[in-house]
């Protein structure tokens, strides 16, 4: 969330910073040679040049241009480096200008390795990118039988600046735009359910395949599953248990990526190392990259321990997707064919602009399960619970594309084989810091779909945007405890700096509100009435912690 409302994209550092104290935009006296700061400094430089004839002046001013240049290049940031022929403030670079930039770099192995499930807990999709082009490739084997190794193959894709809805975001925070290189997408299938495999990915260049490391993970729980009976604490041991958090960043240098996402990394690493976490939900603002293409492969890097290990599922927020500039028409990223993003009036200035990404490098770089619309909107089962990902960036009014979707899931699902339903969407239907356009969004949310939600006896909603934790009562419909609603609670706490110092709302159905620690929800479900939420902080420290208890038909 960003409650300044600015409509600008975020700066990196420049390549020099300013000295101490001085004025961005000046320049150090350290560095103006000729000014009136030094005159001794320009004494010594006309001394040796004063007396010397003109031919050699020339020359000489030649010899130290040319050494300057070259010492320069060397200095240069490598987005300055580009050849003008793939500098997107030129033209932009065709299709396969773009390939030779690609085929000109040192070739890599995978990286930005993750998993995520598909619409059947015999597939698996797994996604990488090369800074090279190739055919990826996976190879697999069950971790019990690893001498029996399949190979499976996928599809590539990449974008360029002028695939956004604005061609020169970038400039903003990047001043070159500079190439994502090769995204692959390889859909894994005819595995077995809840069993351990080996893997890496690979890509082929003609000149063999270059190999990712081996990485160990466990296929989905199938609908429905109940963990099998055995010993005396049977009735204890949980179904499944997932992680959610959102609001993550990563260290960019810019207002958003101050490092603590590094630290979440490291948390969700160290809750999944014992392999009882079955997926993790990142319910939207991933990597805050606004448009720069190096903050995204450092985000995808830095998930990659978790994220390449469990089935990890994303929610699209505001930073991914909001754009009020370009022709959304032809290159919406979620394919919906207007010239602008959802823009209530009702939103303010709630909805702004973000970079012009409009969903472009979210849904290149994330696959989902095929049953809504790509990574925008979609559903998933697990065990004992049914997972809705909505898009709180898009209209969801009655009649939408969005809602139709929702209604006709929420009808659909067999509460006997998933007797759990969770929503997750970016910002929050309830909340209580005191931002009124933002609180505008989320009334304007309950009036939409809180009637669905509560029809359908949704158990649980997790929103974030707010960057702080907060959890409702229970039962919460129409502003009421009790009430035959699911409970909400807000866990914009994955790593963006904290709303520290905030006011908030008075209101009778908030319970718990925490703006001092980052950390994920932990979601433990042991049967058809028990669930567990559990607020966990660096260190592994549960701060809050509440049950949430249903008695099934």
């Amino acid at each position: 969330m960003d409650t300044d409302n600015t409509e600008e994209a975020l700066s990196e550092p420049l390549l020099s910073e300013p000295s101490a104290g001085q004025p961005s935009g000046e320049v150090s006296p350290a560095y103006s040679e000729f000014g009136d700061t030094h005159p001794e400094r320009r004494e010594s430089i006309c001394s040796i040049f004063g007396k010397i004839p003109t031919i050699a002046y020339i020359l000489a001013s030649m010899v130290i241009f040319i050494i300057v240049l070259f010492l320069a290049a060397g200095l240069m940031p490598l987005s300055t480096q580009i050849p003008p022929e793939y500098n997107y403030t030129n033209n932009t670079p065709p299709l396969l200008m773009h390939q030779k930039l690609l085929n000109d770099t040192e070739p890599s192995g995978p990286k930005g390795i993750h998993i995520s499930l598909t619409e059947s807990p015999t597939a698996i999709h797994i996604q990488f990118s090369t800074t090279n082009i190739g055919k990826p490739v996976v190879e697999i084997a069950a971790k019990d039988n690893p001498s029996d190794t399949k190979k499976h193959d996928g599809e590539s894709t990449t974008y360029l600046a002028s695939d956004m809805c604005v061609k020169n975001q970038s400039a903003d925070s990047t001043k070159n735009f500079v190439p994502p290189g090769q995204l692959h997408t390889i859909k894994v299938t005819d595995l077995k359910v809840n069993t351990e495999y080996v893997y890496r990915a690979g890509i082929s260049t003609g000149q063999g395949i270059r190999w990712g490391e081996y990485i160990e993970f466990r296929t989905s729980k199938p609908a429905g599953f109940i963990p099998p009976k055995s010993g005396n604490n049977s009735s204890t041991k949980p179904a499944i248990t997932f992680l959610a958090l959102a609001d993550q960043g990563v260290a960019n240098g810019t207002k958003h990526g101050d490092g603590a996402g590094q630290n979440v990394t490291r948390l969700i690493t160290s809750l999944a190392s014992n392999h009882t976490v079955d997926s993790i939900h990142i319910i939207g603002d991933l990597s805050y990259a606004d448009g720069s293409t190096q903050i995204w492969d450092k985000y995808m890097d830095m998930i990659e321990p978790f994220a390449s290990r469990i089935p990890t599922m994303v929610a699209v927020g505001n930073h991914e997707y909001d754009y009020t500039r370009g022709d959304g028409s032809k290159k919406d990223g979620s394919g919906i064919k207007t010239n602008e993003t959802f823009h209530p009036s009702w939103g303010g200035s709630g909805f702004h602009d973000e970079g012009g990404e409009c969903g472009v490098p979210f849904a290149k770089r994330f696959a989902a399960p095929n049953n809504g619309n790509s990574i925008f909107w979609y559903s998933f089962e697990q065990s004992l619970v049914h997972t809705l990902m909505l898009s709180s960036e898009h209209n969801m009014t009655r009649g939408s594309a969005q809602y139709k979707f929702l209604e006709a899931d929420l009808s659909g699902i067999n509460r006997t084989i998933t007797p759990w339903v969770v929503v997750e969407l970016h910002r929050p239907m309830y909340n209580s810091e005191k931002y009124a356009t933002q609180d505008a969004i989320g009334i304007a949310m309950r009036y939409e779909i809180e009637e669905l939600l509560h029809l359908y006896h949704v158990d649980l909603v997790m929103s974030g945007h707010y960057h702080a934790y907060l959890r409702s009562c229970d039962g919460l419909y129409q502003e009421k405890c009790s009430n035959g609603g699911p409970q909400h609670v807000t866990i914009g706490t994955g790593g963006a700096p904290l709303d520290c110092d905030v006011q908030l709302f008075p209101n009778h159905y908030t319970k718990k509100f925490d703006e001092d620690h980052f950390g994920v929800g932990r979601v433990t479900i042991y049967n058809a009435s028990a669930l567990l939420f559990e607020f966990v902080a660096l260190g592994e420290e549960v701060v809050d912690d509440f049950w949430i208890l249903r008695q099934r038909n």
